[in-house]
């Protein structure tokens, strides 16, 4: 099998975090008693969407990490009577963090918000590409980490659908091998 790799031969490993995800808690309402969702949650207590854990995630180590990319998308519709903002973060922690929404060992990777008027849909959608610049390059080179997304709410109410949520890798698994 090596015989046919060299020291530019590229591998990608692509997590789809959203089948991690039951498919009833994939879409739901955020509302006054719901201000926060956090998903994935691997606690299996039961109260999905309440636990700051994120998945948990063992993956190959990549000896040479190009690049990592991180995709969501969460669709919105605000069901309520008065204008709304929701906010989205993507979080990487340590597998060892609890809660990896603190800032303290863990990165948000990319976050962002967006207004809704009464009755108004619109996309909350990333496609962050990260590289050694990034704080998070590291943690994620080993292939060990957790990873969750937060949703925020500040308004009445909001349906939601999370319809993308991945992790892609890529880069070389050996370094021995010459170019």
């Amino acid at each position: 099998m090596l015989a046919a790799c060299s020291g530019h031969t590229l591998t990608t490993l692509r997590v789809n975090v959203l089948s991690y995800v039951p498919t009833a808690s994939r879409s739901g309402q955020l509302d006054l008693t719901t201000t926060t969702l956090f998903l994935p949650d691997d606690d299996g207590d039961g109260t999905y969407g309440n636990d700051p854990d994120g998945l948990a995630l063992d993956l190959p180590g990549l000896d040479i990490l190009e690049r990592a990319r991180l995709e969501t998308r969460l669709s919105l519709k605000n069901t309520g009577s008065v204008p709304a903002s929701v906010s989205l973060e993507v979080h990487v922690a340590p597998l060892n963090d609890s809660f990896i929404y603190d800032g303290n060992g863990d990165y948000t990777v990319v976050s962002g918000s967006l207004n809704l008027n009464p009755g108004e849909e619109k996309p909350l959608e990333f496609d962050s590409i990260l590289d050694e610049t990034s704080p998070a390059f590291g943690l994620l080179k080993t292939g060990k980490f957790r990873v969750g997304l937060r949703v925020s709410l500040a308004g009445d109410s909001v349906s939601y659908t999370l319809e993308k949520a991945s992790v892609s890798l890529t880069g070389r698994l050996f370094k021995l091998i010459p170019d």
